[in-house]
């Protein structure tokens, strides 16, 4: 907007204005600064804001007095007035921060809008925003000789308006401090009142003094601004520093408060270092004796351990005769460990039925503290494992044992509290009444099976977005070659790990109980391709066979919400197959036996998968409501011509027998499919028919089958498609 290729030269007015600039310009950046450091405050930043335009309007003022034609004055009084529209809306931010004004968002944009208008006024008009025609006026010189250039010309309506809305401004201004000082904040309103009228008599001098009576004076608006500057500054320098004393107050506050915390909690940390039950040291002294006994054997080159012992018996007795005889059992348990643990060493109690026997310092190699420890332990097993009187009652309770070395590269205390908890849950896994040492494979496996776990977590919450979980199917024929059904298989593509077979999987989901989740998707997504291949027209006529675990059948309402959720997906349950093992009848017979009626009165039909690899009894197996019976492939895979497998033979002539229909799994080769049709098997599943396959590959197949499928009148014992 200003050319700069007139460079005047510059007088003492012109160099007072530069002066003001370069003092609200240096304000602008400060606050700019402090606005930002105090998460972008709208008071500060507005007055930065403000302090930039006053800046900007001093030196339009400069270029405009020491302008040497019509045309630099007319440029000059331009970006005044360019500066002085957009001074509005900040100033207005800030006095509505700096009184605590409420005035609404909505006042504020239609106020940007008008200045918006003023904006593009100003700059399209050729003699700007003030002036509906511009002339050059009589030059003014000051005393010292300095020359001002000046403009004459017709105020225009807009330039009318323009002043009107400054007054306006100024009296909303000062309404706002008379109200900020009647709110008690006298010194902040006292300053900002200043500074307004200040403003205020600079506007009247050149509106009413020099425009109307014609003085000969320079405008002193620019100049004005400076004590608004400075008092500003002033005035919200102190209210930061009041900020920083009430911070500081306040953390002094906060501190002696930390300080008394810390001193109670102390108190009570050294109050509850006993177990109340049994005496022995809790889990936080024993941590602090830990870390102590770690720091000592590393400094000294020695070795120690930790034995975490859990009782293998005693929920049974705790919940069969009440609490008060499990706790004078955890307190016999108490006294036998302590008489049996060495002189130096520490027994404390985890809770529960968990303790912990702290060993240390053993010998200097880790080899023969690793002797050691397990003698001790597997003495203490001994020790445990004989009767307990209690109450004259005599009550056999043992104990499993985890035992972790130090130091052997445990990352701390809590590592290795958690290395022995690893060996303990391998001890337990083993058979209960063992002694198992950690050792870093076993690390490994925990740190693998938590991974899993947390991703399967992960698959199950995002899989709509991830797509790791899916199904692949398996059709099973008849020995006569006709589609019987498929099976779906579950199949989850790990980020890291990549395709995971199920038999890693499930038992985890069993064990963390996500089974339940993963059994309702599966359940979903069989549905859903069901409903598609409907929709699709994909020629699929026969049933779909699920797994479904024991965990899922030992809920009380897993009937009704297979049944919901099978029938709001607009599908017949008379289309499912549910395939269960063999363990999921040894727990609670009777009541999966009921829950497995459920299931056929609402319509599904089950099959026994596995058949014959488990513990399966045939008085249990004549009682159940099955329709199909799966040869497991163990059976199947030794089958030939010459040499048929008695078993094999056995299995489909009782469900026969039972009027039960046989499925044999892993068929693979045409020698094993003959021998099984030759046995009446009904249906046949496996390699030789197809792999299993995802859901296009299993479109796939089916159009291919019933594109090589035999006229009917040609279809006999032989006849079997292959896979495509």
């Amino acid at each position: 907007m200003l050319d700069g290729a007139y460079l005047p030269e510059l007088g003492g007015f012109s160099v007072a204005l530069i002066a003001v600039a370069g003092i609200a310009f240096a304000s602008g950046v400060q606050y700019t600064v402090i606005g930002l450091w105090q998460r972008r405050s709208t008071v500060h930043l507005s007055y930065a804001s403000l302090c930039v335009l006053i800046a900007a309007l001093a030196l339009g003022n400069v270029y405009q007095n020491d302008a040497s034609n019509l045309a630099y004055a007319v440029a000059g009084i331009r970006w005044t007035i360019s500066a002085a529209v957009l001074s509005f809306l900040p100033f207005v931010l800030f006095i509505r921060g700096y009184t605590g004004d409420t005035t609404g968002w909505r006042t504020v944009l239609a106020l940007c809008a008008v200045l918006l208008l003023f904006f593009c006024i100003n700059l399209s008009m050729p003699a700007t925003l003030f002036f509906s025609e511009v002339r050059a006026g009589q030059a003014m010189t000051l005393p010292w000789g300095e020359r001002l250039y000046r403009l004459d010309g017709t105020v225009s309506v807009w330039g009318w308006l323009f002043h009107a809305g400054t007054y306006l401004m100024f009296a909303w201004a000062l309404g706002r401090a008379w109200r900020q000082w009647r709110r008690g904040e006298s010194m902040q309103a006292l300053l900002l009142g200043i500074c307004l009228a200040i403003e205020f008599a600079a506007l009247l001098w050149g509106d009413i003094a020099i425009d109307v009576f014609g003085v000969r004076s320079p405008y002193l608006d620019a100049f004005a601004f400076l004590p608004f500057v400075l008092l500003m500054s002033l005035s919200l320098a102190a209210q930061l520093r009041q900020q920083t004393r009430q911070l500081e107050f306040v953390r002094r506050r906060l501190d002696i408060e930390e300080q008394t915390r810390r001193a109670a909690e102390h108190k009570l940390l050294h109050l509850a270092y006993q177990d109340s039950l049994t005496g022995l040291p809790n889990r936080t002294r024993l941590l602090d004796h830990l870390e102590s006994v770690r720091d000592e054997a590393q400094a000294q080159g020695g070795c120690g351990a930790l034995l975490l012992i859990d009782l293998d018996n005693f929920k049974t007795i705790n919940d069969g005769l009440g609490h008060l005889v499990g706790d004078r059992l955890l307190e016999a348990v108490a006294d036998r460990l302590l008489a049996g643990a060495p002189p130096q060493s520490m027994l404390a109690r985890l809770g529960g039925d968990e303790f912990v026997l702290l060993l240390g310092p053993l010998s200097r190699t880790l080899a023969e503290a690793r002797e050691q420890a397990q003698l001790l332990a597997e003495q203490l097993i001994v020790r445990l494992a004989e009767p307990v009187a209690v109450d004259r009652r005599m009550l056999a309770v043992g104990a499993s044992v985890g035992m972790a070395m130090f130091p052997d590269g445990e990352a701390g205390v809590a590592d290795l509290l958690r290395r022995a908890d690893i060996a303990l849950y391998r001890a337990k896994a083993a058979g209960r009444s063992m002694v198992r040492l950690f050792e870093a494979p076993m690390q490994q496996e925990a740190d693998t099976r938590l991974l899993l776990e947390r991703g399967l977590r992960e698959a199950l919450e995002s899989d709509a977005g991830q797509g790791q979980l899916a199904l692949h199917f398996q059709p099973q024929l008849d020995r006569d070659g006709r589609l019987l059904g498929a099976e779906a298989l579950l199949r989850w593509r790990h980020p890291q790990h990549g395709e995971l077979p199920p038999g890693v999987f499930i038992p985890l989901a069993e064990e963390t109980g996500l089974i339940h989740a993963l059994g309702a998707w599966v359940i979903a997504e069989a549905c859903a391709r069901l409903k598609a291949w409907e929709r699709d027209g994909v020629a699929f006529h026969g049933r779909l066979a699920i797994n479904v675990s024991a965990w899922q059948l030992a809920h009380p309402h897993f009937a009704m919400q297979l049944e919901q959720q099978v029938r709001a997906a607009g599908i017949v349950p008379g289309q499912l197959t549910l395939e269960l093992t063999e363990s999921a009848l040894l727990q609670d017979f009777e009541g999966t036996l009921a829950m497995l009626q459920r299931l056929v009165g609402a319509g599904f039909h089950l099959a026994l998968d596995d058949f014959g690899v488990g513990y399966s009894s045939l008085s249990y197996l004549q009682r159940l409501p099955l329709d199909v019976i799966k040869i497991d492939r163990a059976f199947v895979s030794g089958l030939a011509p010459t040499d048929t497998d008695p078993l094999a033979s056995f299995i489909v002539d009782v469900a026969h027998r039972l009027d039960i229909a046989t499925v044999a799994e892993g068929v693979e080769t045409e020698a094993q499919r003959q021998v099984l049709v030759a046995l009446g098997c009904d249906g046949l599943q496996g390699y030789l028919i197809c792999r299993p396959v995802d859901d296009a590959g299993f479109r796939r197949w089916l159009a291919e089958y019933e594109r090589t499928l035999p006229a009917p009148s040609a279809v006999g014992n032989d006849a079997m498609p292959v896979q495509p």
